[in-house]
């Protein structure tokens, strides 16, 4: 949705600003999610108790986070064309709700792998919402900048949790 809203034009230095913080939103969410337990999904199932609850389970989980990426993309497609105004509530929650949304699908997720959750995800869900009461004062570069440190806080966690320790297996609660 970036790359379509920013062909449109105009290609002013604020639209660029913009497009870079939407791309940047993308790989953080990529990258999130891939981090270890959205690689070993066919594992937990395998080790589940009841692998058809993990199944039915995670793809809700799943459908949250798709509606997260949604939300986001609608966001941040608004925030390419209008990334100096000030943006109303329901915008905000869009750039900001769409990456809390995908952090809860995520935790969720991460929770049906390892059966728990890694504390920066609720911290940036905590973060994000937080943020959007001063933020609405805010051009909306300002609330994608914001989502964009969230979420690469985020990244990090997890890069340095998993750096030198071996992989972790997968621990489904079900």
């Amino acid at each position: 949705m970036a790359g379509f809203a920013y062909s449109r034009g105009p290609y002013e230095s604020w639209h660029a600003w913009a497009f870079g913080l939407a791309l940047a939103t993308s790989i953080l969410l990529w990258r999130i999610y891939v981090q270890r337990a959205g690689r070993i999904l066919g594992e937990a199932v395998m080790k589940a108790r009841h692998p058809a609850a993990i199944g039915r389970s995670a793809a809700d989980t799943h459908l949250v986070m798709v509606v997260g990426l949604s939300a986001t993309a609608i966001g941040y497609e608004l925030l390419i064309d209008h990334p100096v105004e000030r943006f109303p509530a329901a915008w905000l929650a869009l750039v900001l709700g769409g990456p809390a949304l995908f952090l809860a699908g995520r935790s969720r997720f991460e929770y049906e792998v390892f059966s728990r959750v890694s504390p920066s995800r609720w911290i940036a869900i905590l973060v994000l919402v937080a943020a959007a009461v001063p933020l609405r004062y805010l051009p909306g570069l300002a609330a994608a900048a914001v989502a964009v440190l969230a979420l690469g806080a985020v990244a990090v966690a997890d890069a340095r949790r998993a750096r030198g320790a071996p992989p972790e297996p997968a621990a489904p609660p079900f």
